[in-house]
C-alpha cells in the first residue's frame, strides 16, 4: 500500500516500456527457459501494441475495465477464444508482476471461456501415407530427412522444442534410448526407442555420414532446423503425400491415442509425454476412452477362460 501511496503522489512511476525490460529482465534472472522468455516476447507484443494505440504510456493509466476493452478488440478481430487466452496469459503475468512491484492497484484478470477444441490424431489411411518409405538413393537428402522426421515423430511423440536441439549424440542406438534435453519441465528425460525407429535413424545417420555433435535435424547447409523450418518442411512432405492435415502436434496426439488404445499404462505415457502431472495424460485418456471400447472382447479376462456355449455342448453321439 505504501508503494501505491506513493506512486499516486507522483512517485515511483514507469512506462509500460520501461516495466516490460524490467518484467523481462526477472524472468531471466528467475532462469525461466528461453521457451517462456519467447512466449512473453511473441504474446505480449498484442497487448502492448494495443495500449499504444489508445495512448496508454504509463502503467499507472492501467485499469481492469482496460483489459475489458482488450478483449472486445480481439474479439472483433474474430481470434479463436484459445489464440485470446494465450495472449491474456502473456497481459496477465506482465500486469501481475507491475501489482507486485507496487506499480498498479491488484485486480483480477480472468481468460474468457473457451471450448476445449478436439484433437485430432492422424488416421490410419493417412499415417500409412506418411510413413511409406522413399527411394532412398534416389530421393535427395530433404525427403530422406522428412521421411525419418516424421516416423521420429509418430514413434515417439517430443515436442517440437525437443526435437529441435536433438543432437546425435541424444541417442543411444545399441541400447534403444533418447535421451531428451530439452523439455518443458526442463528435466532430462530418458525414452526408449522401437526397433523400427532405430533401423531408420542407423541408415540416415550412416547414409550422411553425421558426427557425435551434429543436430539430428538439420538443413541443407548442415545447420540446426528452426520451428518455422521444420513446420514448413512437414506442410509441404504431407501434402505431397496427399494428407492434408500438416499439424506438427497432431503427432502427438496420434502417439498418445495409439498407445492407449494398445493398452498403454496412464502412468508410463505420462512419462514418455513429459508432463508434469498426470492430469494432462488423463485428458488423453478420457479423449480416446470411446476407442478404449473397441476390441475389448479379446482383452476381456472372462472371454478368455470362459467356455463358450458350443464348447460347453460338446459332440453329440
Amino acid at each position: 500500500m505504501a508503494k501505491i501511496r506513493e506512486m499516486q503522489k507522483g512517485y515511483n512511476e514507469k512506462t509500460v516500456k520501461e516495466l516490460y525490460e524490467d518484467f523481462q529482465l526477472e524472468n531471466r534472472v528467475k532462469n525461466l527457459s528461453d521457451m517462456t522468455i519467447r512466449f512473453y516476447e511473441q504474446n505480449l507484443i498484442h497487448f502492448l501494441r494495443y495500449l499504444d494505440e489508445i495512448g496508454i504510456k504509463q502503467i499507472s493509466e492501467i485499469e481492469k475495465r482496460l483489459i475489458d476493452k482488450f478483449i472486445l478488440s480481439l474479439k472483433k478481430r474474430e481470434l479463436k477464444a484459445t489464440t485470446i487466452n494465450t495472449y491474456l496469459r502473456a497481459a496477465r503475468a506482465f500486469l501481475y508482476f507491475a501489482m507486485k512491484e507496487g506499480f498498479l492497484s491488484e485486480f483480477d484478470i480472468s481468460l474468457i471461456k473457451a471450448d476445449k477444441e478436439q484433437k485430432e490424431p492422424y488416421t490410419e489411411e493417412e499415417i500409412m501415407k506418411l510413413i511409406k518409405k522413399p527411394e532412398i538413393r534416389e530421393c535427395g537428402f530433404v525427403e530422406h530427412r522428412n521421411w525419418v522426421l516424421v516416423n521420429y515423430l509418430l514413434e515417439t511423440g517430443n515436442r517440437l522444442n525437443t526435437i529441435l536441439s536433438l543432437k546425435v549424440e541424444d541417442l543411444d542406438l545399441e541400447n534403444g534410448m533418447v535421451v531428451l534435453t530439452t523439455t518443458k519441465n526442463r528435466k532430462a528425460q530418458f525414452n526408449p526407442l522401437s526397433e523400427y525407429i532405430i533401423k531408420v535413424l542407423t541408415e540416415f545417420l550412416r547414409m550422411y555420414q553425421f558426427k557425435k555433435d551434429d543436430f539430428l535435424f538439420i538443413n541443407e547447409l548442415g545447420e540446426q532446423m528452426t520451428r518455422n523450418s521444420i513446420q514448413h518442411a512437414i506442410a509441404r512432405y504431407n501434402k505431397r503425400r496427399g494428407v492434408n492435415k500438416t499439424s506438427i502436434h497432431a503427432f502427438r496426439h496420434t502417439f498418445a491415442k495409439h498407445y492407449i488404445t494398445s493398452g498403454g499404462d496412464a502412468f508410463k505415457l505420462q512419462r514418455l509425454l513429459g508432463h508434469s502431472t498426470l492430469d494432462v495424460t488423463l485428458n488423453y485418456v478420457n479423449l480416446y476412452s470411446e476407442d478404449l471400447k473397441n476390441g475389448y472382447d479379446k482383452h476381456s479376462i472372462l472371454a478368455k477362460y470362459s467356455e463358450s456355449p458350443r464348447k460347453k455342448r460338446g459332440r453329440r453321439i
